[in-house]
């Protein structure tokens, strides 16, 4: 067990410091990065504007860069904004814990929505309820993030429940199908002959067959509502990493961006990874 931890854990490091590489990369190549626009201030001395200048030169090889970075990083040092002139640690700090408690009620609603609806569908065999789940997954799996956000904020809705109904449609339909096909197998059909009630033969039945499909969906979520949260911060002026990330991306801001390509690459990772974990002690557990 330590060791699949311990691997685990390694995996997540890498990924890190693979994305984190790739990340910088693509930002050193896109156009414009040698540019400030600092550089258009009337009222900088030339020595000011020749300073911002060679800033901007010691980023260029993104392997050096990378390697000084991570050095720094070791030591608890992310790096000086170039945008907002403040350590990037202090940003997170203050940015970070809006973005993980709107992820968290974006995945607790995406999966209560999703649960209730695959639910109700299947107890009460009911077409129009089948009918209700379908369509809003048809239409929320189809809405761009930035239209949907678009709405909350017209509405002035909060803006954490939008992700949640952009990943709801996926949750309700695997586990939709995931009930379809545990409400098949053969204990469940000798419980429910033998006459015990619907929602017993879903609590002691049903939920624990599809509890591990349902540990692996979990981390997938986790990722796809914080990939849905960040442009949505962006456009509801959420005080979050995507409207840190945005502000980043349009300074150019390479130690920024880094900084918070290693956090996202963090939680989408370690979300995946120990959901996997869980998963597979789980198993080994019924095993």
């Amino acid at each position: 067990m330590w060791k699949k931890v311990f691997l685990a854990l390694f995996r997540i490091a890498a990924i890190m410091l693979l994305a984190g590489f790739l990340g910088g990369t693509l930002i050193r190549v896109a156009p414009g990065f040698a540019f400030d626009e600092r550089q258009l201030n009337s009222s900088l001395s030339a020595q000011s504007i020749q300073a911002i200048r060679q800033a901007r030169l010691a980023d260029a090889d993104i392997l050096h860069y990378y390697v000084r970075y991570l050095g720094a990083f070791t030591h608890g040092d992310m790096g000086m904004s170039q945008t907002l002139n403040q350590p990037v640690r202090d940003l997170l700090r203050d940015r970070l814990p809006a973005t993980l408690r709107n992820l968290a009620w974006a995945v607790g609603l995406a999966w209560v929505l999703g649960l209730a609806l695959a639910a109700a569908s299947q107890l009460t065999g009911s077409r129009v309820m089948t009918f209700i789940g379908e369509g809003l997954s048809g239409t929320f799996i189809s809405t761009p993030a930035a239209v949907l956000a678009l709405v909350f904020l017209l509405l002035r809705f909060p803006p954490q429940f939008a992700p949640a109904l952009l990943v709801f449609p996926k949750i309700y339909r695997y586990c939709h199908n995931l009930l379809r096909q545990s409400y098949a197998l053969p204990h469940v059909l000798t419980a429910r002959a033998r006459g015990a009630s619907g929602l017993r033969v879903l609590i002691w039945h049903v939920l624990p067959t599809m509890l591990p499909q349902v540990l692996a969906l979990f981390g997938v979520s986790v990722s796809l509502a914080l990939t849905a949260l960040l442009p949505i911060e962006v456009i509801c002026d959420v005080a979050g990493i995507g409207q840190l990330a945005w502000q980043a991306a349009e300074g150019r801001d390479l130690t920024l961006l880094v900084g918070l390509t290693l956090v996202v690459t963090l939680l989408s990772v370690s979300a995946n990874t120990f959901s996997d974990l869980a998963r597979e002690t789980l198993l080994r557990g019924k095993a």
